[in-house]
């Protein structure tokens, strides 16, 4: 199993997939520095609902413009404020660079030969799933590390102390945010194990966050549920959550959520991986 982990760190080192998504981590960094302004992929977060800025006048100002210089300036004469941890509340963004991660480590051997050569060998089908599980889940920790450390960094050089939350406050919330990242690069694994191709992965794995936040908004609205309390165990959601002052009660509950997704998940995918025959 080992052996299987060594080899395809060395073939992603070697290749230019991990090196475009840490590009693209540190560009999405740069640009939300810069404009002071996280920004995230999906609808709007908890985390939004208690702003970094309370200014309400400011605020309509910063939406009126569309140059980045402008919105720069204005949210420097607003004052100080964490931006770094506005950033870390937009990181299920990060959900786009695991399906980089799962597609380089798994579906692409699956889609191919590679996987059957694999298995062929002395290799079992469960040191295989591990081994692909474990790398996807260090190269995962890897880039969040590389994302939150290095947006508290470019932050730090652009704007400031007095725009940082602190090294251990955002120390603190990667630990918090962790075992959620887990839990969704277990389902992007169990995904690729069950459909196996690289089109097909992509085409249920990419729309799926946005999707399945209007399947639960159109639920709440059909049967006239709070659409807070629906949403609040969302990934999006939760990230974002996680980084709003949560009550330990929530922390908690994402926590268990957590463990739910990663255990539920895996066995779904090793289940399904033991029963199909690798072609």
């Amino acid at each position: 199993m080992l052996n299987i982990i060594k080899a395809d760190l060395y073939r992603i080192f070697k290749g230019k997939a991990i090196y475009v998504a840490i590009i693209i981590i540190l560009v999405l960094a740069s640009v939300s520095c810069f404009s002071m302004s996280p920004g995230h992929i999906g609808i709007n977060t908890s985390f939004e609902e208690q702003p970094l800025v309370q200014d309400e006048e400011l605020l309509n100002k910063v939406y009126e413009t569309d140059s980045i210089l402008e919105t720069r300036k204005l949210m420097k004469e607003y004052g100080a404020y964490p931006l770094d941890k506005g950033q870390l509340g937009a990181n299920a963004n990060l959900y786009y660079i695991f399906i980089i991660i799962v597609v380089t480590v798994l579906v692409t051997d699956l889609s191919n030969s590679t996987a059957k050569n694999t298995l062929s060998s002395a290799i079992s089908r469960k040191k295989y799933y591990l081994s692909k599980l474990i790398t996807c889940i260090g190269l995962g920790t890897f880039l969040v590390l590389i994302n939150n450390y290095g947006s508290y960094l470019i932050n730090l050089i652009m704007n400031g102390r007095e725009f940082s939350a602190g090294l251990l406050e955002i120390m603190k919330l990667t630990i918090l945010q962790l075992p959620c990242f887990y839990g969704i690069i277990s389902l992007l694994v169990c995904i690729g194990f069950c459909f196996r191709k690289t089109g097909t992965f992509n085409s249920i794995t990419i729309p799926l966050i946005i999707v399945v936040q209007l399947i639960l908004t159109g639920i709440s609205t059909l049967f006239h549920l709070d659409t807070t309390n629906i949403l609040n165990y969302e990934f999006q959601y939760i990230i974002g959550n996680l980084i709003a002052n949560p009550s330990n009660t929530y922390i908690l509950q994402t926590l268990v959520l957590a463990i739910f997704y990663i255990i539920v998940f895996n066995v779904i995918g090793y289940r399904v991986f033991r029963k199909t025959e690798i072609k």
